[in-house]
């Protein structure tokens, strides 16, 4: 209450009043003293750091309010304070209840979001990347945190309760991370090789991962050649230069190795199949020819796998077989087929004796010629005391196949001779006169036939009947014979009388193999009148003869000269002489001692 003083003239009543007035505004003044006009607030910012953290607050005085809640706090968040007033003070609005002022701590900025440190290559394995400016204090990561394959992956980053980003944003940041391709070093190559069988092949590979690339292009053929093949790298590799695009890589089957084989190694052709054919065989597809060795003798062609060879003119010709090398096979080694053409020319004396050997190796001479067809030949040398310089003298035909059953199958029998169609006998210089001396065309050098024509100075000395043409008796007729001749020569098997010394039985008649013979008493005139009746027995009258031809012969030297020429038949009258041709063509015998004419026989 307001102490009063006496105031004259004012009454107790009224002072009562005013003191009541007066208390009354001394109240008001009183009451405006302890009112707290504003509840305290966060003066400026925090911000989280880690560490205990008290704001400041304006209008905040601790005489008038007690300060109690979260006063303090270090996480990033929002806080309650209390103020509650003290003692006489209140609100503006007279409460003096406690007050709930929030108050808050800022999450902390994170200047960047975190990035790939370093490079991962893909292993196999499963890999983290590492993170520059990744604390796991200020963010979480999330998304792809790790993957094994190699590409680009995304993981998040979000700030944890503390932080925010610089932007002031708290979602999640994407951050690309990355593994990169395993390095293959070299494009695959070929391992070893593969040779062509007819199935399909692949070859294996050097360098090769079907984890590391994929295989493409040609991977399988079955013909030999080169084939390209490709290889691209898998998800996870790439090549050395960095690319990843499919490589090429070649390859190769190669070839087989060729092989060639003929349907025959030899043929001969003549009159009747004047061609012949060669099957050949060769696997693949390589060209096939064929080449004669003398065009002139034969020909080729070929047709498919058939070499046909086509005969020209008497010869021998090697006809060559060649496969080239073809899709699947190399070239195999040439073959070869040798052919005998046996066509011969139509007249005799054009045909070489070779030719004629080969007709009559065929048995092919009496389709070309005929029996006194003549054929040229020239005599040089010494026979005995004579001298024969290049006489030219025509031998012809008397038989073919002449007694084949005894003296032989493939021959021609032929006899000396003919000077320009004339027929002639050799003589030497004492024609028709004795000789006792060897040397001269007598049968002996004495009046006897003992031995027959077998043991003869005939057979053995002048005309070297039973020595090989090949090797003549020097000083013999079958020496002067020209070489040509000698070289397809045949010996036959001749039946004479062997025996002489007036000899007229059976088995005085015996075979000698002779070259250069002369003709027995019956091969000339069919009939025997001197020789040994069995000698017939074993032979046949020659064609020629048989035929009618003339059976008189001139001197060689003189051919208006007829001369009675030699027989190897021994005479079976007597023991001294051998039968012989008449100069008029009739038959005869003779002394062994005698020279005369010689008409010797030869056999190709």
């Amino acid at each position: 209450m307001i102490g009063h003083v006496n105031v004259p003239g004012v009454s107790g009543a009224e002072l009562a009043k005013v003191d009541a007035k007066a208390e009354k505004a001394l109240k008001a003044v009183s009451d405006f003293a302890f009112v707290i006009n504003a509840v305290p607030s966060q003066n400026g910012t925090l911000i989280f750091n880690g560490s205990a953290q008290s704001p400041a607050w304006n209008g905040y005085d601790p005489e008038m309010l007690e300060l109690s809640g979260v006063t303090s706090g270090t996480d990033a968040g929002t806080y309650n304070a209390i103020f509650t007033p003290k003692g006489d003070y209140h609100w503006a609005g007279g409460s003096t209840d406690p007050v709930t002022v929030p108050w808050s701590i800022q999450r902390a900025a994170i200047s960047t979001v975190p990035s790939q440190s370093g490079t991962l290559t893909y292993t196999g394995a499963e890999l983290t990347p590492a993170w520059a400016n990744y604390n796991t204090a200020m963010l979480t990561i999330g998304g792809t945190k790790k993957a094994t394959n190699a590409g680009s992956y995304s993981a998040t980053f979000t700030p944890t309760p503390n932080y925010q980003w610089s932007d002031g944003t708290t979602g999640a940041k994407s951050a690309s991370w990355s593994i990169g391709r395993a390095s293959i070093s070299t494009v695959p190559s070929q391992s070893g090789s593969r040779t062509y069988n007819g199935s399909a092949q692949s070859p294996a590979w050097s360098g090769y991962d079907s984890a590391k690339m994929t295989l493409g292009g040609t991977s399988s053929a079955t013909n030999a050649g080169t084939y390209t093949a490709t290889f691209t790298p898998t998800s996870n590799y790439k090549w050395a230069d960095g690319t990843t695009a499919a490589k090429s890589a070649d390859w190769s089957i190669g070839k087989a190795a060729g092989s060639l084989s003929l349907s025959k190694t030899s043929m001969t052709l003549n009159k009747a199949a004047t061609t012949g054919q060669i099957a050949v065989t060769r696997p693949g597809d390589g060209a096939i020819s064929a080449t004669s060795s003398n065009t002139g003798v034969a020909t080729v062609s070929v047709s498919g796998t058939t070499v046909t060879v086509t005969g020209k003119a008497f010869g021998s010709v090697t006809i060559t077989v060649k496969v080239a090398a073809g899709t699947n096979y190399t070239a195999p080694a040439n073959k070869t087929c040798s052919a005998q053409i046996n066509l011969f020319v139509t007249t005799l004396n054009s045909n070489s004796w070779a030719a004629i050997k080969a007709a009559s190796d065929a048995d092919e001479g009496s389709n070309y010629w005929a029996v006194g067809d003549t054929k040229t030949i020239t005599i040089n040398g010494k026979v005995g005391n004579f001298t024969f310089s290049n006489i030219s003298v025509q031998a012809f035909v008397l038989g073919f196949n002449h007694n084949s059953a005894k003296e032989g199958a493939h021959r021609i029998h032929f006899m000396i001779g003919k000077i320009s169609g004339k027929d002639i006998a050799l003589c030497d210089s004492q024609y028709n006169a004795e000789q006792t001396s060897a040397g001269y065309f007598h049968m002996n050098t004495s009046r006897t036939n003992s031995g027959g024509w077998n043991a003869s100075a005939m057979r053995k000395t002048v005309l070297g009947s039973d020595r090989s043409p090949t090797s003549p008796l020097s000083g013999s007729l079958m020496a002067a014979l020209p070489s040509d001749l000698r070289a397809v020569m045949k010996s036959v098997t001749k039946y004479t009388d062997n025996t002489g010394n007036s000899s007229n039985t059976a088995g005085a008649v015996t075979a000698t193999t002779d070259y250069l013979p002369l003709a027995a008493e019956f091969e000339i005139f069919g009939t025997r009148n001197y020789a040994n009746q069995y000698e017939k027995n074993s032979q046949l009258q020659y064609d020629y003869f048989k035929a009618g031809n003339s059976r008189v012969a001139y001197k060689h030297t003189a051919t208006s000269t007829a001369v009675w020429w030699w027989s190897r038949s021994a005479s079976y009258y007597n023991s001294n002489g051998f039968c012989d041709v008449n100069t008029d063509g009739s038959n005869s015998n003779n002394y062994a001692s005698w020279s005369a004419g010689v008409r010797p026989c030869f056999f190709v």
